[in-house]
């Protein structure tokens, strides 16, 4: 600890029996109290990295908000949140605290990336920083040039860590920074934010990813709908998690896809299915006048077989599964079911899981609203989902990531989907909570014969799941001469 003349310094960061509430309405019109953080304690030093880990919906991302004073009016909050050693005011919120947000819907539509990025250097050369910074996290030269929706979610998440990672901020939230990086990408990334800590930055990596915070953290606070249950050095997960004292702590790294995730009942290793043959020949895709984003591609897909696709970012992975749900047209090629074309009225056979579920519901509907697109407000895998009735009378804004996507995967499986494209579905899920959805969903898949595509930069997840594998750039043809 570093000392100045006889004083030790305070933390960068100290946060005090913390506890936020919201008001809530019962039958009745009575007013009662939802609370989703209770008497939370954190300290970050300089130099320091912090990973905040749980479940999804378990109160991490308000905590960001709640430091960086962007909660809504109404919530209730108690405790003390303190920024060297004195109370956080708002002038220090953007110049000495920043943030990697969760989504990338907090770039500006409007905007190029490289001014956004330009906007928060404070240096003269900006444009020089900005292009370096990029290089650094794996952005080509003519990203900087491109709108937010030019780019691939992976490498949306890219811009947003490169904004912070420029700005004079000593302390640094990182709001889920990772989630679709590829491992070469991702890997960079943690290096800069270690480099980030090493010049003295406090770093908070907020994550349901236990895996990456190990590799990055000094320690990891667990937190469990709300409150902290374990604080813990990084090295006290290994083995079976003997060194951790909590249930859901060891649960979180026991079911990682490289510990015991769940084992595949004999019923779901890969046999003869009944069923209709995806065929994709020869399809190729560019957006207007520009490059092919991937050229002559060929892909089929057997009932109730589950393919495990694997690429880097930005190769044209989830430009690839829009065409095969039917959402855009394919240049050239043909995509049959069965040897027929899919017919463009009713339910597509092919549905596709998004990455980022806020995305794919529409924000003016409740999620009630949501799941009635195909019939499924009513049906017994919302339950298996973890799907909470109270959920269906919220908004998509009352609802976490995590949250969110167990809607689409249901909303995804109804009566008349043949085949599932899972494009990063579980990205933004925890450990236990991944390892449930998928043992969930190659049930279905394997008893109604459902072929899955499934789309992930996680390996070892693909490695479990997977009948067999298919590395995207290998069959791309769009880089051949």
């Amino acid at each position: 600890m570093e000392t100045n003349g006889h004083y030790q310094l305070p933390p960068l960061l100290e946060v005090k029996d913390f506890s936020l509430a919201f008001p809530s309405f019962k039958k009745g019109l009575r007013e009662t109290k939802m609370e989703v953080i209770k008497k939370l304690n954190i300290t970050i030093h300089e130099g320091e990295i912090v990973a905040v880990v749980g479940a999804s919906g378990s109160g991490k991302s308000l905590l960001a908000n709640a430091i960086l004073g962007i909660l809504p009016d109404h919530a209730i909050t108690h405790g003390t949140l303190l920024y060297k050693g004195e109370n956080i005011k708002e002038v220090l919120r953007g110049k000495e605290i920043s943030i990697i947000p969760q989504s990338i819907h907090s770039l500006n539509p409007l905007m190029k990336t490289g001014k956004q990025v330009q906007g928060v250097i404070h240096q003269s050369d900006r444009k020089v920083v900005q292009q370096d910074i990029f290089e650094r996290v794996g952005l080509p030269e003519d990203a900087e040039n491109k709108y937010p929706f030019e780019l691939s979610g992976g490498m949306a998440r890219r811009v947003l860590a490169a904004a912070a990672m420029v700005s004079p901020a000593e302390l640094i939230i990182a709001d889920e920074p990772t989630p679709g990086l590829d491992p070469k990408v991702l890997k960079e990334t943690i290096s800069l934010l270690k480099q980030l800590a090493r010049e003295g930055k406090g770093i908070m990596f907020i994550s349901h990813d236990i895996d990456t915070a190990l590799t990055i953290a000094d320690k990891v606070v667990v937190f469990y709908k709300g409150e902290t249950i374990e604080s813990a050095d990084a090295a006290a997960f290994s083995g079976k998690g003997e060194r951790l004292r909590h249930p859901y702590s060891k649960a979180l790294w026991n079911r990682l896809p490289r510990n015991e995730f769940f084992q595949r009942e004999k019923e779901m290793e890969q046999k003869q299915q009944s069923g209709e043959m995806l065929e994709i020949r020869g399809i190729s895709y560019k957006y207007g006048n520009g490059p092919y984003v991937f050229k002559d591609l060929d892909l089929s897909l057997q009932p109730g077989e589950i393919v495990g696709l694997h690429g880097y970012s930005g190769s044209g992975k989830t430009t690839m599964a829009k065409v095969m749900a039917g959402y855009f047209q394919p240049e050239a090629g043909t995509i049959r079911l069965g040897g027929k074309k899919i017919k463009k009225k009713g339910m597509h056979p092919v549905q596709l899981i998004w990455q980022h579920p806020e995305k794919a519901i529409n924000p003016r509907w409740q999620m009630h609203k949501v799941l009635a697109e195909t019939n499924m407000e009513n049906s017994p895998l919302l339950n298996e989902l973890g799907i909470q009735e109270e959920w269906l009378s919220r908004w998509p804004s009352e609802l976490s990531g995590g949250e969110l996507q167990r809607f689409c995967i249901a909303r995804a499986l109804h009566d008349g989907t043949k085949y599932l494209i899972a494009d990063e579905m579980t990205t933004m899920l925890d450990a236990v909570t991944q390892a449930k959805l998928w043992e969930m969903v190659l049930r279905i898949a394997k008893a109604r014969s459902i072929g899955v595509l499934a789309i992930s930069h996680d390996h070892q997840l693909l490695q479990r799941i997977s009948d067999r594998m298919i590395n995207f750039n290998e069959i791309n043809h769009v880089h051949e001469s």
